[in-house]
């Protein structure tokens, strides 16, 4: 139980922060071009929320992410929805989540940064809750892809120590996982996989 546990969070973990954290370094990006580097941090809030412009183009710039990798053919079409209906129950999430933060905390003293905190603190609390929800829902209709590679990696080094194995999951990456998906003899490359990352014991 607390291995499977643990390969839930390292598949999930980067995957999930990166779709987050998009809409808002999105919106920094786009207010630096319109504003300037000085006018930076006397807009921070404005620079932290997001509009409907920059929900809208984040949820782009995370589809064709997905669409690149379907084209590539490293994840299945099944996990590209997955990914698609993650990405927008995220942004949304996160900004009502920031939006209803910012809004908690009121301490006058310490003036906009408070608004600041207490949005990063909804955004994130709201976000990682989606998640989880999204998580176990999908559990009970579909297998993500990756753990369904890891599912084959678990057949070869099923007889490891349980240390060991851990270790070899831990080395394995979001990205060779779809790479493995990607190849069409998937057990050989289970194989090279587990070789390549116990070289570096």
């Amino acid at each position: 139980m607390a291995k499977k546990k643990f390969n839930k969070i390292n598949i999930n973990g980067i995957d999930s922060a990166v779709r987050m954290a998009a809409p808002k370094i999105i919106t920094i990006g786009i207010n630096i071009l319109r504003m300037g580097p000085r006018m930076i941090f006397r807009s921070s809030i404005q620079l932290l929320r997001a509009s409907l412009f920059t929900r809208i183009l984040s949820c782009m710039t995370l589809l064709l992410l997905d669409v690149t990798d379907l084209c590539r053919r490293r994840i299945s079409k099944m996990q590209f929805l997955r990914n698609i209906l993650l990405s927008l129950i995220l942004v949304a999430c996160g900004t009502f989540g920031w939006n209803m933060g910012s809004k908690w905390l009121v301490l006058e003293a310490l003036g906009s940064a408070v608004e600041i905190i207490g949005g990063m603190i909804g955004a994130g609390i709201l976000g990682v809750l989606s998640n989880v929800v999204f998580d176990k829902v999908c559990e009970r209709f579909v297998q993500s892809d990756a753990e369904k590679m890891r599912d084959i990696i678990n057949q070869y080094i099923s007889d490891l120590p349980a240390d060991e194995q851990k270790a070899i999951h831990k080395k394995i990456t979001n990205s060779d996982l779809k790479k493995m998906f990607a190849d069409e003899d998937k057990e050989a490359c289970a194989v090279k996989l587990i070789s390549d990352k116990n070289k570096g014991k």
